[in-house]
């Protein structure tokens, strides 16, 4: 692989962000056996580690259904290797059950083998 296919992959990771199209994403750039891991146990979950595609779409719903985004910006990519890139996203959301409304910022580090992602590793204070 080259750096060129994971520039590509970034790229297109961070415009579909960017356009909120977490569905084309998943489905185009995901590999079925990606592992997703958080910086922490999240409430609900024996693990800060997710395994396989469909458990990253359910961890998505969760966050579709226990949030409000009023505004999100994803920036990057920026490359490390010729596997490996990172974007830093940013979101104004609002917790649905409490109204609480806070700024969020994260770093996502992702790995790309055989022109998919394999890994998303995300990096934030909790």
């Amino acid at each position: 692989m080259t750096r060129d296919v994971t520039k590509s992959i970034a790229e297109k990771l961070v415009k579909f962000c960017q356009d909120d199209d977490t569905e084309t994403c998943l489905n185009e750039l995901y590999h079925p056996d990606a592992i997703s891991v958080e910086a922490m146990t999240m409430p609900g979950a024996d693990s800060a580690e997710t395994k396989g595609l469909e458990a990253i779409r359910a961890k998505h719903e969760w966050w579709n259904n226990a949030f409000e985004v009023h505004d999100s910006k994803a920036q990057g990519p920026f490359l490390h290797s010729e596997d490996r890139f990172g974007v830093i996203f940013w979101y104004d959301a609002s917790h649905k059950e409490t109204g609480d409304r806070e700024s969020m910022t994260e770093l996502g580090i992702y790995t790309v083998e055989n022109g998919q992602i394999t890994r998303e590793e995300f990096f934030y204070s909790p």
